[in-house]
């Protein structure tokens, strides 16, 4: 076996190592997953959601209408391990760790670069960015994974054997990260136009190989255009939308009211809702490539961050800016194509209230590692010689070093530090297990913000009958809503015949 399959080896077995590493019970599960989960293995049973939908686009869930992909990705898993945890996150960390070989098959199909190709797949198999959002049922991290996908299908068509078979799969799997995550509807349409437009020849020249990819890619949308236009797919852009943001609205008002006059007509020009609000997108764009968010804080929501990480290592900057600039410099074979990925990633986030967002914007993480891979490597060629096992086994060491702080901080003081972020509500599940018999009306206050799906999810309780009971309460400005009561269980407004549970 050759030294290079044998690393690659050993990336993807510490790639599903990191990712998979008491999966099923850390952290504890949030309200999204258990959404997932119990409306999965709803459909096993009665092939309706929890509200009684059948087999729907979008899952209504808590008002913020989730998209339907990874629910369908757990299903199999619900079917064969039952309603656990480890059936709503295995499908992610899987994704995750084929996102790595992912990473390392392009960097040998674009480059023709092997090492290019393994130090790729090494830096994101333990990028403190990709790991986060790999332990966990999140969206983001499975579009990811079909996002990447898409492209490596797209460039083997273009790059290998014009196989109309590749153009189809690398069609589907962009269509398909939009039916993951709401930001994959930004990012994939955006990113697949510009490989259109960058490979506009070569595809112009296979014009008669693309025409079935191009209606399979539209019938497949429909469905989603149709759910998107019904509200489903808006309701959740008008809850975390920017323009859901009214700050900048307040901010004209301040503006116009600090001149003698607002009548003059340049004044209107200046000050206006379409100019702050432009200029509110270019900030929250920009934000992403903040230092503060990229190696030293991170995002500022303790879900979506690690205590005193950033999204990547430090020591990460010097080889980022070296990567970059190395680049710039050679102008090698698809020169565009980690500058438009960079581009386009952080996009969908920009595009929201809550900016920077690491969640939404985890697309970032693929041309960022591949700039500091680039830049590692052009540090080694340039020392080859008796410095370069020196350089290797410091590089290794620094890595090594950052890796083990990152585990320090995330399985020793994370839950500690951020304990409102993950609550964990097995313990309020085993005695409900054991008690509920006991008590007429139990309600639940505590630490949990949708606590009615956590207790659907570790009870089990029977499909058809929340299909009967749930009731939402009105939506909240973000567009969110909360079960009040089902069954023997109320959550919230306690009164003195309940028995209340904290």
């Amino acid at each position: 076996m050759k030294s290079k399959t044998i690393v690659l080896i050993l990336i993807l077995g510490l790639a599903a190592f990191l990712r998979l590493y008491h999966l099923g019970s850390y952290p504890p599960l949030n309200v999204d997953e258990a959404a997932i989960g119990y409306n999965a293995w709803s459909l096993i049973k009665t092939g309706k959601d929890e509200h009684g939908n059948p087999w729907p686009v979008h899952f209504k869930s808590f008002g913020d209408y989730k998209p339907g992909g990874y629910f369908y990705l757990v299903l199999p898993l619900v079917k064969i391990l039952g309603l656990t945890e480890w059936a709503v996150r295995l499908p992610s960390a899987l994704l995750a760790v084929a996102t790595v070989y992912l990473v390392y098959l392009l960097g040998v199909l674009l480059w023709k670069d092997r090492k290019l190709g393994l130090i790729w797949a090494g830096i994101l198999a333990i990028s403190p960015w990709h790991l986060h959002f790999s332990r966990g049922g999140w969206e983001s991290n499975a579009a990811l994974f079909f996002i990447c996908l898409g492209v490596y299908f797209f460039f083997s068509f273009l790059e290998k054997k014009e196989s109309v078979l590749k153009l189809l799969v690398a069609t589907v799997s962009l269509v398909g990260a939009m039916y993951i995550y709401h930001s994959a509807r930004v990012v994939a349409p955006v990113l697949g136009g510009g490989l259109i437009f960058f490979n506009r020849q070569k595809l112009w020249q296979k014009r008669r190989k693309i025409i079935f990819p191009v209606i399979l890619g539209g019938s497949l949308l429909l469905p989603l255009v149709f759910s998107f236009f019904r509200g489903a797919g808006t309701a959740r852009f008008s809850g975390v939308g920017f323009l859901a943001d009214t700050g900048p609205l307040w901010r004209v008002n301040e503006l116009l009211n600090q001149h003698p006059s607002s009548h003059f007509p340049y004044i209107r020009i200046i000050h206006n809702k379409i100019v702050i609000y432009a200029l509110a997108l270019g900030a929250k764009y920009f934000s992403h490539f903040n230092g503060r968010f990229l190696f030293i804080d991170g995002d500022e929501v303790p879900r979506s961050k690690i205590p005193e990480m950033g999204e990547m290592f430090w020591f990460e900057f010097v080889f980022l800016l070296l990567g970059i600039w190395m680049w710039l410099r050679k102008k090698e074979k698809h020169f565009y194509f980690p500058f438009l990925w960079l581009g386009v990633a952080p996009l969908a986030s920009a595009m929201t209230f809550q900016a920077p967002s690491a969640l939404r914007a985890l697309p970032m993480v693929i041309p960022l590692t591949f700039f500091v891979a680039y830049g590692i490597k052009g540090i080694v060629e340039k020392l080859e010689g008796k410095l370069l096992g020196g350089v290797w086994c410091g590089i290794l060491l620094l890595y090594a070093w950052g890796v083990a702080c990152w585990w320090n901080q995330y399985f020793v003081h994370y839950l500690k530090r951020y304990p409102s972020a993950w609550p964990d509500f097995r313990p309020t599940a085993q005695w409900l297990q054991k008690n509920q018999d006991r008590y007429d009306k139990i309600c639940l206050e505590g630490n949990f913000d949708q606590p009615y799906i956590l207790t659907l999810f570790y009870l089990q309780y029977p499909p058809e009958k929340i299909q009967r009971e749930i009731k939402l309460t009105p939506p909240d400005r973000f567009g969110f809503s909360t079960v009040k009561h089902f069954g023997k269980y109320w959550f919230g407004d306690c009164g003195e015949d309940m028995f209340v549970l904290r």
